[in-house]
C-alpha cells in the first residue's frame, strides 16, 4: 500500500520530465528515421560508355544493378522513367530511336523511330516531352582535300606540294584533311503519343537542357557557344561566347549551369549563372600534385579530366567523372567545388566500367 502511494507521488511530482524527454525523444530521433528511409535515398543512372551498359545505384552506393544498354539516359522529373536512344548502327549519319524504360527495368520500349543519330534526351520539367538531339547533315567524315588556296584554321595533316602547271611553270598546292563537321538540330517528342516537331534552332543545335524554372526555356550547345531557345516565340540567341563550353546542365532550380568546358588541352567543369554570367572554374588539377608527377614521371605533369557534372536533387551537390585516380570514376562536390570526394565505394567503382570521349555523353542522371 505504501509502495503504492509512493509511485503515485512520484508520477504526479515527476511525471512532466518524463513526458518532455518522450517528447523531446521523438523530436530527435525523427529526422534520424526521416534520414534512413530508402524513399528518400536519391538515385543515379550511370553510363559506361556511349552505346553501352546503363546501371542504376543508389546514391550511398547501394544496390547496384543493370538496367539495359543505350547511350545518354537521363532520369524523368519524378524519377520513374529513363530516357535514351539507340543507334541502328555505329557509322555517321546512321538512323535510331528514343526509348524510355521504368527504373526498375521495365515497360522498355520505344517512343519515336527513324531518327538521324539521336542523342542526349531531356525531360520537359513536367515530363510531358523529350526534346532529343538529331542529326541534320554537314561533312559526316573527315575528307581530304588538295588546292592551290590556303587550308582553313581546322585544317590537319597538312602537306605543300611544289608543282609545275602545264607551262612548266612552279606552282604550290596545299593537300589537308578537314575534320568532321556535322550539323545537328532539336526535336520535341510527346511522351504520351511519340508524335513530334522540330524546334526552330541553327545548324548547330547539341545536348540541350531544359530549364525547370522557365519551361518554355532550353539551352543548348551551339556553334560558339552556348544559346538560348525561347519555345514560345521560337527564336533563339547566344548565351555565351565560348567555343569550349560543353554539354550544359541547369540546377534544379533553373539558377545555374554546369558544363564541361575543354581547358586547352583536357577537361574541367565550371559553373556559370543562368543567364551567362558569373563564372567560376570548379575543378583543377592542384600545383602539389604537378609537381609530384613531375618528380615521379621525371616528365611534364598531365592535369586530371573532370566532365559530365550532374547535380543533386537538391541541388547542393555536382557529380561528375574524373580519370585522377587512373580509371574513369564518380565523384561528388560541393556546389562550390569544395569537398571533392569519391561518390560511390570502391568496390561498386570496381564494377564501372566508365569511358568518356569529350562528344558531349551524358554519363550520369541524378534524381
Amino acid at each position: 500500500m505504501r509502495q503504492s502511494i509512493w509511485r503515485s507521488r512520484v508520477v504526479a511530482r515527476y511525471g512532466w520530465i518524463v513526458t518532455l524527454a518522450i517528447v523531446l525523444g521523438i523530436i530527435v530521433l525523427a529526422p534520424v528515421a526521416a534520414a534512413q528511409s530508402p524513399t528518400d535515398i536519391g538515385k543515379l543512372v550511370i553510363q559506361t560508355v556511349s552505346g553501352g551498359s546503363i546501371y542504376v545505384v543508389n546514391e550511398d552506393g547501394s544496390g547496384l544493378r543493370y538496367l539495359t544498354d543505350g547511350m545518354d539516359p537521363a532520369l524523368s522529373p519524378d524519377g520513374q522513367w529513363v530516357a535514351f536512344t539507340r543507334w541502328d548502327d555505329v557509322q555517321n549519319g546512321a538512323t535510331g530511336s528514343l526509348w524510355v524504360i521504368r527504373v526498375d527495368g521495365s515497360e522498355a520500349h520505344a517512343l519515336s523511330g527513324d531518327i538521324p543519330q539521336p542523342k542526349s534526351p531531356v525531360w520537359s520539367p513536367d515530363g510531358s516531352r523529350i526534346v532529343v538531339t538529331v542529326l541534320k547533315g554537314g561533312r559526316l567524315q573527315p575528307e581530304r582535300k588538295c588546292s592551290s588556296e590556303r587550308p582553313p584554321r581546322e585544317a590537319y595533316d597538312v602537306e605543300v606540294k611544289r608543282e609545275t602547271d602545264d607551262s612548266g611553270r612552279p606552282k604550290i598546292r596545299f593537300c589537308y584533311t578537314l575534320p568532321a563537321h556535322t550539323y545537328w538540330g532539336l526535336r520535341a517528342v510527346e511522351v504520351a503519343t511519340g508524335s513530334f516537331e522540330d524546334l526552330p534552332a541553327n545548324l548547330f543545335s547539341n545536348s540541350a537542357s531544359w530549364d525547370p524554372a522557365n519551361p518554355w526555356h532550353l539551352v543548348h550547345r551551339g556553334e560558339r557557344g552556348l544559346e538560348n531557345v525561347d519555345l514560345n516565340r521560337g527564336v533563339n540567341w547566344p548565351l555565351t561566347d565560348d567555343v569550349n563550353d560543353h554539354s550544359p546542365t541547369f540546377s534544379p532550380d533553373g539558377s545555374k549551369i554546369a558544363v564541361s568546358y575543354w581547358q586547352h588541352d583536357h577537361w574541367e567543369i565550371h559553373v556559370l549563372n543562368a543567364d551567362g554570367s558569373g563564372r567560376v572554374r570548379l575543378t583543377e588539377t592542384s600545383a602539389r600534385v604537378a609537381i609530384e608527377q613531375m618528380i615521379q614521371n621525371k616528365q611534364l605533369p598531365r592535369s586530371w579530366n573532370n566532365a559530365a557534372p550532374c547535380w543533386s536533387p537538391d541541388g547542393s551537390r555536382i557529380a561528375f567523372v574524373t580519370d585522377r585516380g587512373g580509371r574513369w570514376e564518380v565523384w561528388v562536390m560541393n556546389a562550390d567545388g569544395s569537398d571533392q570526394r569519391p561518390l560511390l565505394p570502391p568496390e561498386v567503382q570496381a564494377q564501372l566500367e566508365l569511358q568518356y570521349y569529350g562528344m558531349d555523353e551524358r554519363m550520369l542522371s541524378w534524381r
